[in-house]
């Protein structure tokens, strides 16, 4: 199975090009090059690839920065490893094949605070840092790990670029959820959405 492209470009053609593109790509085409990170085109997220999802978040996060005076190479980081955690949560059969150990926990019962979106951050953050110590900083540490605010009230962002990949994190999302006409199903069991 081929997951990895050294042409990035033709895998960002869901995102909308502006003149700041090419500025964005050359602040995060290590990470996009990097072949753990090209595994996320098969990690499942919402009903898309988490890949399309963080290259979004990070895109759109950069853009708002640079509008609310923040660090845009921050957010443009920060974006594209706030969900960069380890295992998948949602079975990929391509993902199967690459390696089995990414989806075993796929099935797993868990207790509800160590649940994805409860547990995701800290495991992005803790695995950003383990791939790219040259660019994941405290700051940039700190803006993975509080990203599921509110889900995680006790974990607040503590820096302006924190809100802003929240925010952009956030609003991604509900449009996805904004889409989907059924939450609950005939029988009241929640959708996999």
């Amino acid at each position: 199975m081929t997951y990895y492209s050294s042409d990035i470009k033709k895998d960002l053609t869901h995102l909308e090009k502006c003149k700041y593109f090419d500025e964005w790509l050359d602040i995060v085409k290590e990470i996009l090059l990097n072949d753990e990170f090209q595994k996320r085109k098969y990690f499942r997220h919402h009903k898309g690839r988490l890949w399309d999802h963080v290259t979004e978040v990070s895109y759109y996060s950069f853009l708002m920065a640079k509008v609310h005076h923040a660090d845009s190479k921050v957010c443009a980081i920060a974006g594209l490893l706030h969900d960069f955690y380890p295992k998948a949560y949602k079975y990929s059969k391509e993902l199967d094949e690459i390696d089995h150990d990414y989806v075993t926990d796929v099935k797993k019962k868990q207790s509800i605070f160590k649940m994805h979106g409860f547990s995701h951050a800290e495991a992005a953050a803790i695995n950003s840092k383990k791939y790219f110590p040259n660019l994941v900083d405290d700051k940039i540490f700190s803006i993975i790990k509080t990203h599921m605010f509110p889900l995680n009230i006790s974990k607040i962002p503590k820096y302006k670029e924190g809100w802003i990949v929240t925010y952009v994190d956030k609003k991604l999302s509900i449009g996805l959820i904004n889409k989907i006409r059924y939450m609950i199903d005939k029988d009241k069991k929640t959708v996999d959405y």
